[in-house]
């Protein structure tokens, strides 16, 4: 009678003492672990599909900031600072040719673009054209002088997907600009933004 009438009941959660007992049932961490599994297995393919392109344009800004960075070191120095890009080999490279001998000697700054992974390399994309219509042309070099004036020239960059690319350009006053092509037809030149 004391079950149903006020006296003390058994509580499954209680100790000894008659205290209730913190923590989980193994029914609530079991539903726990199934919705955390879940949660997962729907982020990871968005994780997937999202990696490569922030890599990209991880690597498109780095060559930004670099061009601009020799730029600056031109002015500051009163000489030439060249970046040669170098895609002969896969992934490529590019770096700061400060002796002005055409390869890469100990010492120079010099980015691997296999560091950023996914696929990241010099290329076009499916881009067939650039922005101004004419072929998509990779510098080998880009020269900086000492008035911060350059030579004009574009770099491609790609990733393992290589439907969207990126364009690092400067023209003859200096000017860096980085445009990114987003168009899926190989003819379409609108799509650089």
């Amino acid at each position: 009678m004391s079950l149903f009438f006020g006296g003390p009941r058994p509580y499954h959660n209680m100790n000894k003492t008659g205290k209730k007992q913190a923590g989980f049932t193994l029914a609530e961490l079991m539903m726990t672990i199934v919705i955390g599994a879940i949660l997962i297995a729907i982020a990871v393919p968005a994780i997937n599909n999202w990696l490569p392109n922030y890599r990209l344009r991880a690597a498109a800004r780095d060559l930004y900031s670099t061009l601009q960075r020799a730029r600056l070191l031109a002015v500051k120095e009163n000489t030439t600072v060249q970046v040669r890009f170098d895609n002969t080999v896969t992934p490529g490279f590019y770096y700061f040719d400060t002796t002005d001998d055409d390869i890469f000697t100990a010492g120079e700054f010099r980015i691997d673009l296999s560091t950023y992974g996914s696929g990241v390399d010099f290329g076009t994309g499916n881009a067939a054209q650039n922005w101004n219509s004419s072929a998509c042309t990779q510098a080998t070099a880009i020269s900086f002088g000492s008035r911060g004036t350059a030579n004009a020239g574009s770099v491609y960059l790609q990733n393992q997907n290589a439907d969207v690319c990126y364009a690092i350009t400067t023209i003859t006053s200096g000017s860096v600009k980085l445009r990114k092509y987003t168009g899926i037809l190989p003819f379409s030149i609108t799509n650089w933004d």
